[in-house]
């Protein structure tokens, strides 16, 4: 193609450089060359990031952007830290100051966005909630060495994720999981991998676990669409009757400092789920393509 795109990276879920979850976002929405997804796969391969986004033009003028997904090895619907870190270069690359709603197309859909102050949250676009067989509850026990204290379940929001609770917050981060024996039960039965969570004492708070090593990630740093998935299965456990936000830590196992907030949000018509937190971007820069 032989062109200069704006590029940056921008560290996602966090308050601090270099403690939350990188993305790479590459912005094609002022070029009018046809870029084929051969190339974007190359790319993502190359940063070798967990994702790596590329903005386009909106199919809809309606929205604001449409967002392209990749991992090293293949094509995403819809990820939750590459859309809040894709949101955060979006305003950048543009200098947009009026931006308490953006809408961003993607795969899965149209994922409504706010931006208030340094916050920018995503509402899910699919939230469904499905029992497990025993025989996947019973393999994922034997992949983390300890019992649930609720029963697991898979939740659909784009990723497959199985989701469940253990003891507390303590018992979640000391889980030393068999990424073997998971990457097979994951294959086995078509899920995108596990997240587990704990409740910390005398608190609201979580803390929250996401591996996929099936995808070639054993343990995500900080997880937009986990956490999604975790506030669904909250729902799904206790049943809330009002508004409620939890406040969710990951990623101490790996040296990260990820923080995210969670929301179920009850309107009139119905329940809708919302994960948001802060990005600050580290790399601002053109890639040659």
């Amino acid at each position: 193609m032989n062109i200069a795109v704006p590029f940056k990276q921008v560290d996602v879920f966090t308050t601090s450089f270099f403690k939350g979850n990188p993305v790479a976002v590459i912005n094609f929405m002022d070029s009018e060359e046809e870029v084929p997804s051969t190339l974007l796969q190359s790319i993502a391969n190359w940063t070798n990031l967990s994702e790596t986004t590329f903005l386009f033009k909106p199919s809809d003028p309606k929205n604001d952007y449409r967002l392209r997904i990749f991992t090293p090895n293949e094509e995403l619907p819809f990820a939750g830290h590459p859309t809040i870190g894709s949101c955060r270069a979006f305003l950048e690359f543009t200098g947009r100051k009026d931006a308490s709603q953006i809408n961003q197309e993607c795969k899965l859909g149209v994922v409504r966005i706010s931006v208030t102050n340094e916050k920018i949250a995503f509402e899910a676009v699919k939230a469904d909630i499905d029992a497990i067989p025993e025989a996947l509850v019973h393999g994922l026990e034997k992949c983390i060495s300890t019992t649930f204290k609720t029963t697991p379940k898979v939740l659909h929001v784009g990723p497959e994720w199985v989701v469940g609770l253990v003891e507390d917050s303590q018992t979640c981060f000391n889980l030393n999981p068999d990424f073997s024996l998971l990457g097979d039960m994951s294959g086995k039965f078509g899920i995108t991998g596990l997240v587990i969570a704990g409740k910390k004492p005398d608190s609201s708070g979580y803390e929250m676990r996401a591996f996929a090593p099936s995808q070639g990630v054993n343990e995500d740093p900080v997880c937009g669409s986990g956490c999604l998935a975790f506030v669904r299965y909250l729902q799904d456990l206790y049943q809330t009757s009002s508004t409620t936000t939890f406040d969710i830590t990951q990623g101490g196992r790996l040296q990260r400092e990820g923080k995210l907030s969670a929301t179920i949000e009850h309107g009139k018509d119905k329940i809708s789920y919302h994960v948001g937190g802060q990005a600050l971007t580290i790399i601002n820069g053109m890639i040659n393509i």
